[in-house]
Parts: structure tokens; C-alpha cells; sequence
């Protein structure tokens, strides 16, 4: 017997019976045949509107010759091309599937893409399937031109890029919010337009910013040109720093594309960086106007390093310009050779001196206006001790990289606070009596055998407090001898603890309180001419340890309160929360640390208790004329008669045995 699913053989002259073929139970009902192309069984949908039946009869062998029947060797199974009245539009006109590329397609012939043919032609011999069919590349998607390699780059691409560049700008943005100027000669167009955040939770009300572009002749080989104008509601130091920021991007983005040996087109790329970094630009430029305000309220002005080194620059320029004044005037002056050195000073080019010694000594002269910062006799000025400074195990020592001082002036007693660096100095001017103040500050190294933080240099003030949470410390550990940065928020009294960046080992610092002291400068002079001459009169630091506060610690508002209370929002030292809230615009946190009116040593706060180091009472005495439970006044006679203690048992009946005794 036969099995089923085979047909009969034909013989000679009868005719051919045709074969019937089964279907694939998993393709047919929509699951995915492992098999693939390789399964014996038809592969056929029964829900496919193609075919009407579950069965195919397919051609015998007989008809393998005939002019419609299929290659020799084909898998059986695969459908027949498609006639000339089949409603599916051709394969060159339709787009190829990509997941048919990639692999595999779960639509198979339902899929309304073209699926590529992976068969061999007709001429080649069949090959046995052997090796899993390898599936032709992607076919790349139709795109701009937006980066060209270097060696491919010429004048044409350079002008063709350059023209595609400012035709998406143009298409970009509506005509009503570019607009576009030239300049006299007409080589340079510059854009304007306005760039607006696409952020859902922008957080400023400020939304939009300005921006100027121009392109140059030479573009993409070079960036193009970016202005922030200043006709806009953005502050000019947010501007600045918008587009300082931008341009870094630019010349990093630029630099990266010349390693990698390739051009591209940076305008769109710049937008989407500029939407992605709007916020955190705005954040940063909005911090920087903030202090610049603080600066301006407190009389201050900061002067960068690019600035002062330009102002150097300057100088020296016109100091050699003199100086050959000088010597093309050689004959007219009658000067002897050294006072001309001392006048051409020390940039003047002296025979046998090279570039690098002239550089040397511009650098020099640049440090010499810094006055006080680099001096032979490091102690000198006034000194910043911590006192009850502890160093966690693995620290090894710290640096003070900022600090922030509260001075006062010596003429009107006014205090402010002031940030100093060890690179440069600060100048102010009191608010008050608009009397010039000079600052400067030199760190030293904190370790476990020294805790002197640096020396300050004041002119016209004395110091009142450190501001401890406000000081931007370098930490030292002992571990892996790398440096890294201190959080902030370092209060007195609270050991910081925290972690290495590079070996996560623990490291801590705690201070107890901040001592100011003056050091007398040193003397060489010996005899009777060290005591002539005029004397500078330098003012002790308004808080030493040992002696009273200003004022015994009172202020107006509290006459019997004779201390000062550290409030922890922001780690400065005021007599009572009235005058906090007064010089600060912050919201106020209870006080958790007091200095003694009397002795000036601070220490933990305490209510009704007298100080720990010299014993008195820091708030007036609780004992009064009254009872009070015991704790006021116990003596009947000072007793105030309208307390109900004062004549208590006077008119108490007794015993004549008990009076009798007490007599």
C-alpha cells in the first residue's frame, strides 16, 4: 500500500496524476516553523486570501520540461512569481524589508515590502544547502550629505556644504524669526534667531535665548561663529557664559572630527547640545551673576586672572616703548647707564637674554602685584588656627583652596563678609564710612601636626569670623596620595566624615572654633634708630580667645545676653537670632553653638549654665523675689510680700511642751 500524502506514478500513456503535498501545522496556524524554507511541508496560511485551498497541486515530473514549470532543484514549496495581472506593485519601486535583510520576517509573504531574492540563477548549477543562507547587506538609507572624509574634501564639497547648511537654517526657522544681516562688504551674512527650551519642566520663566551665527567661507574645514547678543532680557554675565560654554563645545566637537579624519556639518548638533544644556548653562551663569551681586553689595570687585594678565601685557608694552624712547634718546638725556636700567625696569631686552628669560620675568612682575602672597617669612599678618582640629586616620592633610572671612572695619565698625583665594588679592570699600579694604590670603597645609590654616594681610580691617561652611578645602589621603575636594556644609563642632573619590577610604575632619592672632613683624634694626620713625597702628582681631567680645557679646536688642549664637543654616556667628535674621535672607535654624561673651570660647549651646572655661553666668540669674518652687528667692525677709511663702506658718498655734523646748 501506499502511504499517504503520495501520489501514483504515471505510466507511459496515461496522464499525469498530480501530487498533493501537506501543510505545515505551524505556518498555517500563524507560529513560526523552525524549519523554514528547509520543511517538507507546504507553507501556506489558511487564512491567506491568496489561496483558496489547504492543498496545492503541484506539476510531476513529466513537466519539468515544459516552459511553466519551475527551476530544476527549486525547494518545494516556495510560491510562483508573480503574473503580469497580480495587483502588487513591482519590486523596483518598492522599499526592501529590513528585517527580511536582517534575517528573518514573521509576515513572510503577507509583508507589504519587497523581500530580496536569495536564489541562484538558472545557468549555475544547483548547490546543496549546506550552510545557513547568508542574507544580502542593509541597503543604506537615502540621506544628506552631512560628513565628508578629509581626503575627499574639495572646494565644491566645502561650497556644497556650506550651501546645505544655510538651507536647513533657513527651512528650520520661519521667516518671521530669522533675521539675516550683512555686513558692508557683503562677504559676511550673519543670522539671528531665537532658540527656544523644549524642556516640559523648564524651570525659569526666562525660556528663550538669542543667538548670531555666521558662517565662514572655509566651512565645515572651520567653525562657524557664535554670538549671544546683549539687546536681550538674558543678564550679560549669563550671556557670557553661554556662549563660552558653546564655543568650548564647538572647538571639542571640531577637534574630535579632525582625529576621526572626517568634516561635518555642526549647526543641527549644536542645537540639540544647547537644548539638552540650556538649563544647566542658565543654572551656572545664574550663580555666577548672584555672586557678582553679593560682590557689588559688599563693594568688591573680582578681577579675573585673564584680565590682570592682559593689564600686564599692557604695561609691559608700553614700558618697552619708552624704554626705546630712552635709547633713541640717547645723546639728548644725560643719564648715567644704571639710572637707565632702573627706568627701562625689568622687561627691557638685555643682550644675551632669550625669549623664555623675558617671559620669566613678565611672569614676575605678575606676581609682584599681588602683594603679600609670596614672601620669604611665611608667618607674617594675621594667623587662622583651628582650634580642637582633628584629622580622621587616613587623612593626611588639607588645604584651604577658598575661604570666606567676616571683616570688620576699623574706622566704623561695620562687618561684612569677603571670599579670598590664595592667588590673588581683593580690594572693598566699607559701605558705611567708604574707607579702602585690602585682603589677601596665604594657605598653609593642615596635618596632624599643625593646625594653622594661613595667615591673612589686612589694610584698614580687622577679622571677626570664619565662615567654616562656606571654606572650599583640598583633603589629602594618606592611602592612595591623591587629592580631592571637600562637600561643603563643614559646621564647627561636627566631625565631617566622608569618602576617598579614587579608594573610597573614610576619611574626617572636625574643628572646634577659629583663633585669629596678630604677629608682630620682625625687627632687624638694634639701637636707638630701631625706635624713630612713624608707626602703623594694626587692630587686634575683634574675637581672642581669653578676652571679651565686642560689647560683652550684647546687642540692641538683648542688653543682658552676653554671648554670640553659631546658627547652622549658614555657619556665621550673630548675638541673637533678631540680628540674623536682619543681616541674612534665609530662613533661621535653632542655634547648636554659643561663644562666651566674656572669655570668647565657643562651645556647645546651653541654657541657664554658666561657661565652661571661665564660669560665668552668659544670661541674667534666674533667682528673683518670689518662691519659685524652691529655686527663687528663699529668705522671707527679701521675699517679696506678694508671695503667698513669705508669710507661710505665722500664725501656726504652739504647743507649750514645744515652746517651753525652744526655750
Amino acid at each position: 500500500m501506499m502511504e499517504e500524502g503520495e501520489g501514483e506514478k504515471p505510466t507511459g500513456d496515461s496522464e499525469p496524476v498530480p501530487q498533493t503535498q501537506q501543510l505545515c501545522r505551524y505556518y498555517s496556524q500563524g507560529r513560526r516553523c523552525n524549519f523554514g524554507k528547509k520543511c517538507r511541508f507546504l507553507h501556506v496560511r489558511d487564512n491567506a486570501k491568496t489561496h483558496e485551498k489547504k492543498t496545492i497541486t503541484t506539476p510531476s515530473q513529466s513537466d519539468a520540461t515544459s516552459p511553466n514549470s519551475e527551476v530544476p532543484g527549486g525547494n518545494e514549496g516556495h510560491r510562483p512569481p508573480p503574473t503580469s495581472n497580480s495587483t502588487v506593485a513591482p519590486a523596483a519601486s518598492r522599499r526592501p524589508c529590513r528585517y527580511f535583510i536582517s534575517g528573518h520576517c514573521t509576515m513572510e509573504d503577507r509583508c507589504r515590502f519587497w523581500h530580496p531574492p536569495q536564489f541562484t540563477t538558472v545557468e549555475d548549477p544547483p548547490i546543496p544547502c549546506t550552510r545557513p543562507v547568508q542574507r544580502n547587506p542593509p541597503v543604506p538609507r537615502p540621506s544628506i550629505l552631512q560628513e565628508v572624509k578629509l581626503h575627499d574634501l574639495t572646494e565644491e564639497v566645502v561650497n556644497q556644504l556650506r550651501d546645505t547648511e544655510i538651507k536647513q537654517l533657513k527651512k528650520r526657522f520661519p521667516k518671521d524669526q530669522l533675521i539675516i544681516q550683512e555686513r558692508g562688504d557683503g562677504k559676511v551674512t550673519y543670522y539671528r534667531t531665537t532658540v527656544e527650551a523644549t524642556d516640559p519642566d523648564w524651570p525659569f520663566d526666562l525660556k528663550e535665548i538669542d543667538i548670531m551665527v555666521s558662517f565662514p567661507d572655509n566651512y565645515p574645514q572651520e567653525i562657524f561663529t557664535l554670538d549671544i547678543p546683549l539687546d536681550q532680557n538674558l543678564p550679560p554675565v549669563m550671556s557670557r557664559h553661554v556662549q563660552q560654554a558653546s564655543l568650548e563645545w564647538l572647538q571639542a566637537k571640531h577637534a574630535t572630527n579632525l582625529l576621526l579624519g572626517k568634516v561635518e556639518l555642526l549647526f543641527r548638533p549644536f542645537l540639540r547640545w544647547l537644548d539638552r544644556s540650556l538649563e544647566r548653562l542658565f543654572t551656572e551663569g545664574a550663580r555666577q551673576l548672584k555672586k557678582d551681586i553679593d560682590l557689588e553689595k559688599a563693594g568688591l570687585q573680582f578681577i579675573s586672572y585673564q584680565e590682570l594678565q592682559a593689564t600686564v601685557c599692557e604695561k609691559s608694552a608700553s614700558d618697552t616703548a619708552d624704554a626705546d624712547e630712552d635709547v633713541s634718546d640717547e645723546g639728548k638725556l644725560e643719564k648715567t647707564e644704571g639710572e637707565r636700567t632702573m627706568e627701562r625696569g625689568k622687561h627691557q631686552e638685555v643682550p644675551g637674554c632669550d625669549e623664555g628669560q623675558q617671559q620669566e620675568e613678565n611672569d614676575e612682575e605678575a606676581s609682584h602685584l599681588v602683594e603679600n602672597i609670596k614672601i620669604s617669612d611665611p608667618r607674617r599678618g594675621t594667623e587662622v588656627k583651628l582650634l580642637g582640629l582633628r584629622l580622621g586616620e587616613n587623612t593626611a592633610t588639607v588645604v584651604a583652596h577658598q575661604i570666606t572671612v567676616c571683616l570688620q572695619c576699623n574706622r566704623c565698625k561695620v562687618t561684612a563678609d569677603l571670599t579670598l583665594t590664595g592667588r590673588t588679592p581683593c580690594s572693598a570699600q566699607c559701605e558705611k564710612c567708604s574707607a579702602s579694604i585690602n585682603a589677601a590670603f596665604r594657605p598653609c597645609m593642615l596635618h596632624h601636626y599643625s593646625d594653622v590654616l594661613g595667615y591673612l594681610d589686612l589694610h584698614n580691617a580687622a577679622p571677626a569670623d570664619l565662615v567654616l561652611q562656606e571654606c572650599e578645602l583640598i583633603v589629602g589621603c594618606l592611602s592612595c596620595s591623591q587629592d580631592g575636594p571637600v562637600q561643603q556644609n563643614l559646621s564647627y563642632g561636627q566631625t565631617k566624615e566622608f569618602n576617598c573619590e579614587h579608594c573610597y577610604s573614610r576619611l574626617s575632619i572636625l574643628a572646634e572654633s577659629t583663633r585669629f592672632q596678630y604677629i608682630q613683624p620682625r625687627t632687624n634694626k638694634t639701637g636707638p634708630s630701631a625706635c624713630e620713625g612713624t608707626y602703623k597702628t594694626i587692630r587686634d582681631p575683634s574675637v581672642q580667645k581669653g578676652k571679651p567680645l565686642p560689647d560683652k557679646g550684647t546687642c540692641k536688642h538683648y542688653k543682658q545676653s552676653h554671648r554670640w549664637l553659631r546658627f547652622p543654616c549658614c555657619g556665621r556667628a550673630y548675638p541673637c537670632d533678631v540680628c540674623h535674621d536682619e543681616d541674612q535672607d534665609h530662613p533661621m535654624e535653632l542655634a547648636t553653638r554659643m561663644i562666651c561673651g566674656y572669655c570668647a570660647k565657643e562651645q556647645p549651646y546651653s541654657s541657664g549654665k554658666a561657661c565652661i572655661t571661665c564660669g560665668s553666668m552668659m544670661t541674667r540669674g534666674a533667682r528673683t523675689s518670689h518662691w519659685e518652687g524652691g529655686l527663687g528667692c528663699r529668705n522671707k525677709v527679701k521675699m517679696n510680700r506678694n508671695d503667698r511663702h513669705k508669710y507661710a506658718n505665722t500664725n501656726k498655734t504652739i504647743s507649750r511642751k514645744a515652746a517651753s523646748e525652744k526655750k
